[in-house]
């Protein structure tokens, strides 16, 4: 389902100035690579901070072909998900050194957050995740003006597993079986 067409970011400040930002996202001289590379590492160091054995990390990237009416879609999707929290004390954050531990124990290919952020805000328009955990749906991201924040209707929202495939554009076919019953099973 792409929605990017009726899908509304709600504007918040940043944790730092946009100024500040436009100059460190304007050094990073994004490619599609580079940034392929960034949202393949934070899903590995999503996985490790839940202790999931290297069998059971599945991580996909989808590209879609724009229309004359859609744009093109670049995904990245693993089953770890984040939550509310996850994305106010973690992902609004810039530069902290110990952003991809998140206060664990534990070793990660991340550094300090931001490549990952900037991918998503210096080379595409829009763009955004959509996230289900604890069977809540969130999605968050960056508009039009760089500017990031939760999709009007979608902040930590009660949410069905079905409806938050069904928003995120997933359908069984694209979930490992083993997935598939751990997600059915909370």
């Amino acid at each position: 389902m792409n929605q990017s067409a009726t899908l509304r970011i709600k504007e918040e400040p940043n944790v730092y100035h946009d100024n500040i930002l436009d100059i460190w996202g304007n050094d990073f001289n994004f490619s599609h690579e580079k940034g392929l590379a960034e949202w393949l590492k934070n899903s590995v160091d999503a996985y490790r901070r839940v202790g999931a054995p290297d069998k059971d990390q599945y991580i996909i990237f989808r590209f879609t072909d724009g229309t004359q009416s859609t744009a093109p879609v670049i995904e990245c999707v693993d089953f770890v998900g984040m939550d509310y929290i996850d994305i106010e004390k973690a992902f609004k954050w810039w530069g902290d050194p110990d952003a991809a531990k998140r206060g664990k124990k534990v070793r990660v290919y991340g550094g300090h957050g931001n490549g990952g952020k900037f991918y998503m805000r210096q080379m595409f328009q829009q763009s955004y995740f959509v996230t289900y955990k604890g069977g809540k749906i969130n999605i968050f991201g960056f508009n039009e003006n760089r500017k990031y924040g939760f999709a009007e209707d979608y902040k930590d929202r009660k949410t069905p597993l079905a409806e938050a495939l069904k928003v995120a554009g997933i359908n069984n076919s694209l979930i490992p079986n083993a997935v598939l019953r751990q997600l059915e099973h909370g």
